[in-house]
């Protein structure tokens, strides 16, 4: 699977992936536009590595939808694991997961990151300190 996530795309492709996976749950589930979202946060997380955008191809996001419920809460939550890599311009989708999160367990945004991208980002935060 590889579907491209862009805010003008015309088709419902991941629209209709999600809902094929996510069947009729809908509270704790990723949209289209939350994926968008997540996108532009690893867009920022990568640009404060100080990562080009040339340079950012190949980079990874993991992206767990559901934030935290209260401690009283007991039952598992159905949520999506969703994991695109960076191509040359945009984000594109390679898998989407059905998964269950436990009270203790919250959603949230993970960005990997190959070699030298890596290299790029401790350069960047080397830069900014001296050695004692």
């Amino acid at each position: 699977m590889k579907i491209k996530i862009a805010l003008n795309t015309k088709s419902r492709e991941l629209s209709d992936s999600l809902e094929k996976v996510n069947g009729k749950a809908r509270s704790a589930t990723a949209s289209a536009m939350d994926i968008l979202n997540a996108t532009e946060i690893a867009e920022r997380q990568l640009a404060a590595f100080g990562i080009s955008k040339s340079s950012r191809i190949g980079a990874e996001l993991t992206y767990t939808s559901g934030g935290s419920v209260a401690k009283a809460y007991k039952y598992t939550r159905i949520a999506n694991r969703i994991k695109a890599v960076r191509g040359g311009s945009f984000w594109y989708v390679t898998n989407i997961e059905r998964v269950e999160l436990f009270p203790n367990q919250d959603g949230g945004i993970k960005v990997g990151l190959n070699a030298e991208q890596e290299k790029i980002a401790l350069a960047g935060v080397r830069a900014k300190f001296y050695t004692i």
